[in-house]
């Protein structure tokens, strides 16, 4: 069972020290990896998701330069949102001065408002998707030449390529998406859901991998888990009530055994790792946020 967190990327709490310091605990506590969210231009009408919400790769290359094992995880991006090409290159390269540390996870984005922000239609969001995992894996494994309907390139390089082998995990739990996950990605990323739910959804992820004929071996199973330390903030226990959570979320709630009990559900039905988004909006949460959670990790490594 491998744990993540989150980094204070979002919101009135996020700073360079800050998650800098995040990022420096989360490795001294053994934590996996630590994980940053992605979005480009929030709509105004969307309440409970903070306006302020720096690039992944940015933040994820200023926690690289000062930890040496930790992982580095995005969930998830969306690629319609950026030039193929370059971003090829920006993720490589942030891989490469990390010693392959990378997980890209991606998806095929759901925000109208934000597909028109970027100038990008969202007909046929999935087979863009496809096209550029596609194009990335060609250029990153030294082809010169690449060509799909949304991606293409001729007889260049691209260069560094990825210290490693830079898994791309696919978020999301549309029939698609889970087709895509079990076809071409190296992992599954699901948001928190009752066990049921996920297990339904594992189940399927699972049928399409027979299809395809993968050992389940060769997928990653994670979810997002929104965890608040202590008693739930507010009626709802949503996530917005905080004043900066990624959208209106549910989040489970407790002290560290309790959350690891919660999230052992999870694991009897087939999860293998689990990104924690702690609900903190002051440096002094966060702190306590991810002592808590350390111990949560320790407990679900016995």
């Amino acid at each position: 069972m491998r744990v993540g967190i989150h980094l204070p990327q979002l919101g009135r709490s996020a700073s360079l020290d800050h998650i800098v310091d995040v990022g420096r605990r989360a490795e001294e506590a053994g934590f996996d990896d630590v994980w940053t969210a992605d979005h480009v231009a929030v709509p105004l009408e969307l309440e409970g998701m903070p306006g302020f919400f720096p690039e992944p790769v940015p933040v994820l290359s200023a926690v690289a330069a000062h930890t040496n094992r930790v992982g580095l995880g995005v969930s998830v991006l969306v690629p319609a949102y950026r030039n193929p090409t370059h971003f090829a290159k920006q993720w490589a390269t942030l891989d490469w001065l990390s010693g392959g540390r990378t997980i890209l996870g991606v998806g095929a984005g759901w925000l109208e408002q934000e597909f028109a922000a970027c100038g990008i239609p969202m007909v046929d969001r999935a087979g863009r998707l496809d096209d550029y995992i596609g194009g990335w894996r060609a250029a990153w494994s030294g082809q010169p030449t690449y060509e799909s309907g949304h991606f293409s390139f001729h007889d260049v390089k691209i260069k560094p390529a990825p210290a490693g082998p830079a898994p791309i995990w696919i978020g999301g739990t549309s029939n698609g998406a889970l087709r895509r996950a079990a076809t071409i990605g190296d992992g599954w990323m699901g948001t928190l859901a009752p066990p049921d739910v996920f297990a339904e959804r594992l189940g399927r992820l699972r049928g399409f991998m027979d299809e395809a004929g993968r050992d389940p071996a060769d997928v990653t199973i994670s979810i997002h888990m929104e965890v608040r330390i202590g008693d739930p903030v507010g009626e709802g226990s949503r996530w917005s009530e905080v004043g900066d959570g990624y959208g209106d979320r549910a989040m489970i709630s407790g002290d560290a055994a309790e959350i690891a009990a919660r999230v052992g559900d999870y694991v009897e039905h087939g999860l293998e790792h689990v990104a924690l988004v702690p609900i903190a909006a002051t440096r002094e949460e966060w702190s306590e946020h991810v002592d808590v959670l350390a111990e949560t990790r320790r407990i679900l490594g016995e």
